[in-house]
């Protein structure tokens, strides 16, 4: 039995102590009646309102990959997302009407609604507890308390709800709402804990849910800290022994980093900082608790509860490897074999996190949070949010501890996620990370409905003394409101409308502040108040509704059935390489969902194409992807190993062929699996859900003869451009090719792609008899001369098209000049003057102003649909280029040139801050000789993105053209000279750098780099040459270019300790810290003996010792004992 709950004005009991129990005590009862209507009202409204603006079917980016791994309750993108692929499952069967993506859509609204109901019921009982508690306040009405308390239970939920963040991803497939439900979980049972700390079942149900996080978005990991925080000061005891468990934990990772083991780590000198700070501070903590409680490690049952309910939740990922038994056509990863199960659960094909360890940086980062949680909430509402701190010293001691764990968990989730992150700061990533930072949303939502409960209870308890302080308030929040209206740049009537009720609310709220000087006007009040979360949506309205927003359904449907019979439907059983995130999920949607349901359910009730095969262009380097194809569409190829047997093997084991005792325990649930795998695999076989006819991928064999015959051909042109400096490279631009250790290594995106252009071409090869298309992420070069457009993708021919014809120029003009009108209308046409574009873009895109415009308004209001449409059409334009480049004639130069400028002024217009859109319009104009209109096109974007720091490069390179070199045909005229005395005369240096710095202001980056790697590895190099190249690549941060020419200045003069400490600095920028080492080392020995000689001279020492450039290497003990060992001297 629990304990009677304390009364109003009693003391809290110290929960450090264990409970003594009573058999007289009735039970616990937190959550009051107006909780939950407040709960039900909250939770029922935005349900209402998302159901309202739900998108009607599939979207862009991973919507449709999502919807078909619920449909199918399959593996989505790592890591998995276990617990939320069967809870939309559910609501594909529980709905049996509509398509799939509207059925999952629906599942996020409904997860979102709870979670901002959930959060209002604990707001409005924990603002009750926090005013009981607060002797000033304890004359407040009881029935203004319960009104203050649904209020901002209302306000709060309502302000999350509404919430861009949330909003946007409530209406379409995504994981986030879930995540935040789960996060929800964790603090309501933490809460229910928190006013009955005996009754530790709430505690065991909160680990539960954070297991449930973990498998939600294991971004939410973070919150751990700040969740143990909470619980220490509820529970020091407990708390106590949860930071013991991590300082074990820091022990042991400490000693397997000395064996060499969690390189990750160890080699990542700002995570490495992340996890000694951790671990420093747990162990701090656990001893001071221990010295408070006076013990250590007594609840060790309580640690064995939290983890088992931790544990049992994270459990869910071991559904991954027994739905990919059964072959669903979302099979991510692969994971029902182990190497496919940890690369998914690793999320082993995204890059590892790399914290940022410069401070400003770091600095950027958090004004930029700043900046969109303000956009989200307005800082009106977050000054509000201010108030409990205000009355800090009045709070009782446990609404504190509930307070400081939530600021504590808010602190995780914002600013430790944002270190490791470490995101851009430009439009692009600001768009990519922000739903990460949703559950930090949550913590704000709380304080405002908090702060909005102590404002109006002072003020309804002692009108007279805080009226003047309110009126103030209301003044600054209408000065913030008018601040915001005056800067606003949008002609769109719902933003103005917006920006001005804003203004209207706080001036009535003024206006009563003024007219009532003696009694509190609490129900005017109120009414206002409740008036509050509307702002937020009027102001998240435009850009995160998506009623009526077809753009993901057309995306993949019109693939296979290109609308207005200008050309034919995509072939029977064709392959389809897909290569966008969009290009590559919305035709799995169409091809796995859409042709499955009944016609009635479908938006074009003859679709069906289930008979194509879908191919990822950019993944068949990726062994798992392989396995993962072969098991769809060559099934007989495909062997697989029993999962759990394999897992609980050792790789000795595996290696001789043995099988332990626990591993053979497993073969019977192996077995299990695998039959009913394959019962419901046979069965979708049947209903047609894979073409019955096997097709020829790639097997383990072909993927390893690609690989190396890539490294042989990396090798021989490597070796080319060595042997023969004067010729041209052949390794191309970004190739990273090196010889380390006398073995040719090779990284990067270029590399990769390399060998899923191989792996394609096999795949195309083998496959004679099917027609092929692709939806173009990277170009593939082999594929080129195949290409014709074909709709919004294009087709790859069996036999290579000697010239792009005019009545194949004149199909893709007429289908696009039509196509155009559901986006952006048709005022586009081969006239049209970047100045139009440009003048469009500024008009619509930033001022969103409609008047004249043709288009469709949702597009303009829909950021994803004009990234997707306009890569679709950079992806054709960059076909022409290429065309354009291999043309024969001048007339056929001429026609590509015109048809890549209509297609580019298209892409353009579709999305005018896309980077590939922009870069490759300025390529283009610039070798039009249109400088004025590049330069146009490259400051319309910036306007876009002001933040990006190569989009200010960009109109830097450009007007240096201008600017320094005057007339860009003199540019071109004098860039022509160099060339030719250049070819003749390949020392002259004053001729190589003033080329080399032509080329660096028309873009063409590759060019200059060839004649500095030319001259690099040309005959007489001296020691000055070296360093003057070095400096350059420096310039362009081109740290590795920069490498190898100081590295060639240490051969020709290896006593120069400056030169060394120049490739130390190059080393650190390409993160090679044990080289940096070696040369820092090298540097400062010489500089020892050259300071004996001459003591005037430099001493490296001290600049190394406050060289920003070298502030990384001071991770590791061996440079700080370097620089000990050897003080500087002057």
């Amino acid at each position: 039995m629990s304990k009677t709950p304390p009364s109003k004005n009693s003391p809290a009991p110290d929960p450090g102590k264990p409970a003594t129990p009573t058999t007289l005590a009735p039970k616990v009862r937190v959550f009051r009646g107006i909780d939950w209507i407040t709960f039900g009202l909250v939770t029922l409204i935005t349900l209402l309102g998302y159901l309202y603006t739900i998108a009607p079917d599939v979207t862009l980016e991973d919507s449709g990959e999502l919807a078909v791994a619920s449909m199918y309750a399959g593996v989505p993108h790592p890591p998995g997302y276990p617990v939320w692929t069967l809870y939309t499952w559910l609501f594909t069967k529980i709905l049996p009407f509509s398509n799939i993506a509207w059925r999952v859509a629906v599942s996020s609204a409904v997860a979102a609604a709870f979670s901002c109901g959930l959060l209002a019921l604990i707001v409005s009982r924990g603002s009750s507890t926090i005013v009981e508690h607060i002797p000033d306040l304890k004359n407040l009405d009881k029935r203004l308390e319960n009104m203050f308390c649904v209020l901002a239970g209302f306000v709060a939920g309502m302000l999350l709800g509404f919430n861009g963040f949330m909003w946007s991803q409530a209406v379409i497939v995504e994981v986030y709402t879930l995540s935040v439900l789960s996060l929800m979980g964790v603090l309501c049972c933490l809460f229910r804990w928190l006013h009955a700390p005996e009754q530790r079942r709430y505690l065991w149900y909160a680990a539960f849910w954070f297991g449930i996080c973990f498998t939600t978005h294991q971004t939410l990991i973070v919150a751990a800290m700040g969740i143990e925080v909470l619980i220490l000061l509820v529970s020091p005891r407990i708390g106590r022994d949860l930071f013991l468990i991590n300082s074990i934990f820091y022990i042991g990772g400490c000693l397997l980093m000395q064996r060499g083991k969690l390189t990750g780590i160890s080699e990542n000198p700002a995570l490495e900082l992340i996890f000694h700070c951790v671990g420093l501070g747990s162990m701090i903590t656990a001893a001071a608790a221990s010295i408070k409680t006076r013990a250590l490690g007594t609840e060790w049952k309580a640690m064995l509860a939290i983890s088992a309910a931790w544990i049992l939740g994270a459990l869910f990922y071991f559904y991954m490897p027994i739905a990919s038994m059964t072959n669903p056509p979302l099979n991510w990863g692969y994971p029902r074999t182990e190497e496919g199960f940890w690369h998914a659960l690793t999320r082993g094909q995204y890059d590892k996190t790399n914290p940022t360890s410069d401070p400003g940086r770091f600095i950027r980062q958090v004004i930029m949070y700043i900046q969109g949680a303000g956009e989200e909430f307005s800082f009106i509402y977050l000054l509000i949010a201010a108030i409990p701190f205000m009355v800090w010293a009045k709070l009782h001691k446990r609404d504190k501890a509930w307070l400081i764990g939530n600021v504590s968990i808010y602190a995780c989730l914002a600013f430790l996620l944002l270190i490791l992150l470490n995101p851009n700061i430009d439009r692009q990533s600001r768009e990519q990370t922000r739903v990460f930072f949703t559950s930090s949303h949550v913590i704000l939502a709380m304080f405002v409905g908090y702060g909005l409960t102590l404002g109006l209870s002072y003020i309804a308890t002692n009108y007279e003394k805080w009226r003047f302080t309110a009126l103030i308030g209301a003044a600054v929040a209408c000065a913030i409101a008018l601040y915001e209206r005056l800067s606003l740049q949008s002609s769109f009537q719902l933003d103005r409308f917006t920006t001005t009720s804003t203004i209207v609310l706080w001036v009535a709220v003024m206006a009563l502040f003024w007219l009532y000087r003696t009694r509190a006007p609490m129900m005017l009040l109120i009414a206002l108040m409740a008036i509050l979360p509307f702002r937020s949506v009027l102001a998240h309205w435009a850009d995160n509704e998506q009623r009526g927003h077809l753009f993901g359904f057309w995306f993949g449907h019109d693939m296979f059935t290109p609308p207005y019979d200008v050309y034919p439907e995509m072939a029977k059983n064709a392959i389809l390489f897909g290569g966008t995130d969009p290009g590559r999920f919305n035709p799995t949607y169409m091809i796995f969902a859409e042709s499955f349901i009944p016609d009635k359910h479908k938006r074009d009730p003859k679709f069906d194409r289930r008979d194509v095969y879908l191919i990822t262009q950019n993944a068949l380097a990726d062994g798992t992807y392989l396995a993962y194809i072969r098991a769809h569409y060559n099934r007989s190829a495909q062997k697989d190993p029993p999962f759990f047997t394999e897992f609980f093997r050792s790789e000795a084991e595996a290696a001789t062929g043995r099988t332990n005792l626990l591993a053979r325990m497993f073969a019977p649930l192996d077995r299990y699996f695998i039959n009913l795998g394959e019962r419901i695999e046979k069965e979708r076989r049947e209903k047609g859900v894979y073409p019955p006819k096997e097709i020829q991928t790639p097997s383990i064999e072909d993927s390893s003869a690609a690989f190396q015959e890539y490294i042989a051909d990396a090798q021989r042109r490597l070796q080319h451009d060595m042997q023969f400096p004067n010729e041209p490279k052949q390794i191309k631009p970004g190739e990273d090719v090196r010889i380390i250790d006398n073995r040719i290594s090779v990284q990067g995106q270029v590399a990769v792609m390399s060998i899923n252009a191989l792996l394609t071409k096999i795949i195309f090869d083998k496959n004679p008899e099917h027609e092929f298309y692709v939806e173009e992420s990277f170009p593939l070069d082999w594929m080129y001369p195949h290409l014709e457009p074909f709709g919004i993708i294009m087709k790859i021919n069996r036999q290579q098209l000697p010239e792009l014809s005019q009545e194949i120029c004149d199909r893709d003009n007429k289908f696009w000049s039509k196509y155009s009108e559901r986006l952006v209308g048709t005022w586009i046409n081969y006239n049209t003057s970047v100045k139009e574009l440009c003048d469009f873009a500024e008009k619509v895109y930033l001022r969103r102003d409609f008047s004249g415009f043709s288009g469709d308004p949702k597009f303009i209001r829909d950021d994803n649909a004009q990234k997707a449409f306009s890569k679709l059409r950079s992806a054709q334009a960059g076909l022409y280029f290429w065309r354009m480049q291999q043309a024969k004639n001048q007339t056929e130069y001429t026609r590509m040139q015109k048809e890549c400028d209509f297609s580019l002024k298209q892409s353009f217009a579709f999305c005018p801050y896309s980077p590939e859109a922009v870069y490759k319009y300025v390529n283009l104009l610039l070798s039009m000789n249109k400088v004025e209109d590049a330069e146009l096109v490259a400051v319309t974007a910036r306007k876009f993105d002001p933040d990006s720091e190569s989009m200010n490069a960009l109109v830097d390179n450009i007007r240096n053209i201008r600017q320094s070199q005057g007339n860009f045909n003199q540019v071109q005229a004098r860039m022509t000279a160099l060339e030719q005395q250049y070819a003749t005369n390949k020392g002259n240096l004053q001729v190589i750098f003033e080329l080399a710095s032509i080329y660096l202001q028309l873009m063409r980056t590759n060019s200059a780099v060839a004649i500095f790697e030319e001259r690099l590895n040309g005959p007489a190099l001296d020691a000055n040459t070296a360093l003057s190249i070095a400096k350059a690549y420096d310039q362009i941060r081109d740290f590795a270019g920069a490498e190898r020419a100081l590295t060639k200045a240490t051969t020709l003069v290896p006593n120069e300790p400056n030169i060394w400490y120049d490739l130390a600095k190059a080393q650190v920028a390409l993160s090679n810290y044990p080289s940096a080492l070696n040369s820092i080392s090298r540097s400062v020995a010489l500089s020892k003996q050259r300071l004996a000689v001459a003591p005037g001279s430099r001493d490296v020492v001290k600049d190394a010792r406050a060289d920003p450039g070298l502030a990384p290497l001071r991770q590791f003990p061996e440079f700080i004992q370097l620089l000990n060992a050897n003080p500087a001297l002057n």
